[in-house]
Parts: C-alpha cells; structure tokens; sequence
C-alpha cells in the first residue's frame, strides 16, 4: 500500500459548525497518513493552534501554509501581518507542524517530497505581469468588501506582498527534489483554476457578491513558475472556496475548501465529506475517487 496525502483548506474554526466538522473527523482512520492544510484556519492564534492539535491527532504527519485569514490582525497584538505570520510558522514548528519541505517514504521505499509553498495575491495595479486579474462588468475595483483591506496590517518593509511570499520560497525552489512532488500553497497559482471546467453546479441565489471580482485576489501567476521549477506532479491549493480537480500541462491541481456553512448549503460548495478527500495514494487520486466531480 502506498502513502496516503489527504487535503483540506479554508476550514475556518470560527464556525462552530466547522469546528465540529474538524473535531468529527475520525480519529483511527488516518493515523498513518499525511495531511496538506491550505490555509485558512482562523484569524485567532488560539484557534489556530487548537485546530492544528486535532489534526495532530488524527494523522501522523500535518503539513501547513497560512492563508489571508491567518493573517489578519484584528486586535493590534502584532505590530503587522509580516510579524503575526512568523509567529505562526514558530507555532508550527514548536508543535512539530509541518512548514518547510519533507519528505514521506512509501512502502516499497519511494520517496514523496511534499513542497510548502509561500504566496500572496498579486493585485492588478501593483503586479499587472503575475496577476490573475479579469474584468468583470459592476466590479467594484477598490475592493472595498474585501475584509483584507481592514485586517491585514501592512510592514512598510514589506511593500509587495506576492513578491515577498514568492521570494521566501527561493530556497526550496532551488532544492533537488526526486521524481515525485506534491506542492501547494494557499492561493491560486493560474487563471484557468477561477472558472469551472464542466457542467456548472447548480446554486442557490447566483453570484452572492456582484460588485466583488475575486481574479483581483485570486493569487499569483509566479506561483505557478515555482510549481513547475520543483517538477510538481499534483498541487493542493485552496482560497477560492470552490473545490476543483483539474489537469493542465502535466500538473493536477486540486483544491478541496470546506469553506463557510451557508456556502454549503447553498450549494456554492459541494461534495464535502465527513473528512480531507484523499488525492495521493501512490499515484494521483482519479477526481471519482475523492469525490471531487469536474467543475
């Protein structure tokens, strides 16, 4: 049997509902296996830090990016987003979560090397080159919905956000890596990943947010230069809170968020189960065998 790599993200603790969900996962099914975290767990350390003891828990191995909500900075106890983000990862680190790259080894003595990988959203007015950006017709370009604006507490050392996270990856972009690699980030590595690429779910109430053009804080077309540099075969991401399984030039991309309640019931995210879905068993798990139908 080979190893197993179960993915999650956007599990937002803050959500009673979702803290129940996080809790109910079984605690004797995954011992052995190993869990990717996209990011976006809480906005609160403490939450954080209880989520990431129940995974702990359930699986052997937890490995962890911070997304933007991780970063906001609500109650002035980091003097930036910069700083509260270096905490987090010596959180991780004291609890033995899983940050940098690493590596599982199957059964039959093949190595998996799992790439954690930095990233930020690159804004149309600040990198036009590596943004994700698309008009939308009654967007509000000044993002004024966008909770970051409030929350996310700037390091005027710190100016460019993408290009600091993407920086912070060098080194592990440059390392030597085997023949397989799984990466993943928080944030949306390519443009084709925001649209569905089959027959549209069917949702309740249309587009909830009309003024709101996600593509501007979509992510980052640099992010997936580094997927490709460290020969990537699948990469996790999150964020979007749409779950995808997609194939593009040699890479499988999936994205599983639980994401809110109201957007499950909705219908704005679907096939979540009662835990992670797995996407490595050996090889690449078919979208039919983790529940992630075409989007």
């Amino acid at each position: 049997m080979g190893a197993r790599v179960f993915a999650i993200s956007d599990i937002h603790v803050d959500s009673r509902v979702n803290a129940s969900w996080v809790e109910g996962i079984s605690a004797v099914d995954y011992v052995d296996d190993v869990l990717i975290l996209a990011g976006d767990v809480s906005d609160s350390q403490d939450r954080i830090e209880w989520a990431l003891e129940v995974l702990m828990s359930k699986f052997s191995q937890v490995f962890f990016v911070p997304g933007n909500h991780d970063l906001w900075v609500r109650r002035r106890e980091y003097g930036s987003s910069i700083e509260k983000f270096g905490a987090i990862l010596g959180l991780c680190r004291s609890m033995g979560v899983k940050t940098e790259p690493s590596t599982v080894t199957e059964d039959g003595g093949d190595e998996i090397h799992i790439v954690p990988l930095f990233s930020w959203y690159s804004e149309p007015d600040q990198n036009a080159a590596d943004s994700l950006f698309l008009p939308k017709t009654g967007e509000d370009p000044d993002l004024s919905m966008w909770s970051d604006r409030r929350f996310i507490r700037t390091d005027p050392k710190v100016p460019n956000l993408a290009a600091y996270f993407l920086e912070l990856n060098r080194e592990r972009v440059d390392a030597e890596y085997g023949s397989t690699v799984i990466s993943f980030s928080h944030f949306l590595p390519r443009q084709e990943l925001i649209f569905s690429s089959g027959s549209k779910v069917k949702a309740v109430g249309g587009d909830p947010h009309p003024g709101f053009n996600f593509s501007r804080v979509a992510g980052s077309s640099g992010l997936d230069s580094q997927i490709r540099a460290v020969n990537a075969r699948l990469h996790v991401y999150g964020h979007q809170h749409r779950n995808r399984f997609r194939e593009i030039d040699g890479v499988t991309y999936i994205s599983n968020c639980l994401g809110y309640p109201r957007e499950r019931e909705l219908g704005h995210i679907t096939d979540v189960k009662d835990g992670p879905a797995l996407v490595w068993d050996g090889a690449v798990v078919e979208h039919h065998g983790i529940g992630l139908g075409k989007r």
